[in-house]
């Protein structure tokens, strides 16, 4: 049996023990069963409904305070009828394994990057595309303001889960861990980790490296021992998951701007009153700003944290360069797909305004 079909029976046997402990730990008591919630008032009929949340990163993570945050809100807003509990650093599995979860209905709610909706969706991979925002600001605005946003979120109930909503998951740079990169030439015969994505892999290989599609839960080791030359990722990430232990040149690439998602079942979210769906969507929005706030003041930290003298950090990269070189796989991406491309001519429409 293949190491991945293990894993992936391992994590649903996990979450079914898990469902079975946390049903008889809420039978008549909301205050019985264990994880984030609220202190508000319980239930009336003093049954809370609990819903698990799957998140690959750590407790420090802004998203992770945020949805802890909205987790608390959630259950004093509906009297505490409903308690989402948060399972960070891959508890539940791996962000492809418990997006199917999220869609076989196993587990209700899953943070996931760009990536795994638009293994089922294209209007996503739009946002996969190198350079498509020029900073964060523009691109949360799109996402708060795009009419164009409704089709995407549309687009995969069909497909067992709802977009709850857009999170803001920072600028995507490079890490190595021999020599710093300053234009896209640095790229030439380095090995880099991307994730599991055709347009991660012709990104990495239109800058000249040689793509290594992997889960995140092997990048360090994967780093140390030399079977990839360095990784793509966020500060967020770079620093809390401690890969400038490993891959201590961070470069200042920025070469995507990529959101997280966070989703939702269809059983789930139908089975919200009227009411209910009201705050839970309410809660979700204001999610968008209040994790991009917790991350500028989170990355400032962190990167301020590093020791500079065991850890590079290179700002004046040639990002031009870098735009140079992807620019034929942009264009192909939009030529052949008409999702992609409606998303893609929304975002310069909006930057032309």
């Amino acid at each position: 049996m293949k190491s991945k079909t293990v894993k992936k029976l391992l994590s649903a046997l996990l979450v079914t023990v898990l469902g079975a402990s946390m049903l008889v730990g809420c039978g008549g008591n909301a205050g019985s069963a264990a994880g984030s919630k609220g202190e508000g008032k319980k239930a009336a009929s003093g049954d809370t409904r609990v819903w698990r949340l799957a998140f690959n990163q750590t407790e420090d993570h802004p998203q992770y305070k945020v949805m802890k945050e909205l987790s608390k809100e959630f259950y004093e807003a509906t009297d505490g009828r409903y308690e989402i509990q948060l399972f960070p650093n891959e508890t539940l599995g791996a962000q492809r394994e418990t997006l199917e979860q999220v869609q076989s209905g196993v587990i209700e709610m899953s943070i996931v990057n760009n990536t795994h909706p638009g293994s089922v969706s294209d209007y996503f991979k739009a946002f996969d595309m190198p350079f498509l925002f020029d900073s964060i600001d523009e691109a949360v605005e799109f996402a708060k303001t795009s009419p164009v946003m409704e089709e995407i979120k549309d687009s995969t109930v069909q497909y067992g889960f709802h977009i709850a909503t857009y999170l803001p998951a920072g600028t995507r740079s490079m890490f190595t861990a021999k020599t710093p990169i300053k234009s896209v030439a640095d790229m030439k015969g380095l090995k880099i980790r991307t994730m599991e994505s055709d347009i991660y892999v012709n990104m990495m290989d239109a800058f000249g490296g040689s793509a290594t599609p992997m889960a995140m839960g092997e990048i360090y080791t994967a780093v140390q021992s030399g079977v990839v030359s360095g990784a793509e990722n966020n500060e967020i990430t770079y620093v809390n998951s401690k890969y400038y232990e490993v891959a201590p040149y961070w470069s200042q690439t920025n070469h995507l701007i990529v959101p997280d998602w966070l989703l939702i079942s269809n059983d789930a979210y139908d089975s919200l009153s009227e009411e209910d769906r009201a705050v839970f969507d309410k809660l979700c929005a204001e999610a968008i700003d209040k994790v991009q706030t917790q991350w500028d003041s989170d990355v400032k930290a962190l990167m301020d944290s590093l020791d500079t003298s065991k850890v590079t950090i290179t700002k004046d990269v040639d990002i031009d360069s870098f735009k140079k070189a992807i620019e034929p796989v942009n264009q192909e991406l939009i030529n052949k797909n008409s999702n992609i491309k409606k998303v893609y001519d929304a975002v310069q429409e909006m930057k032309n305004k």
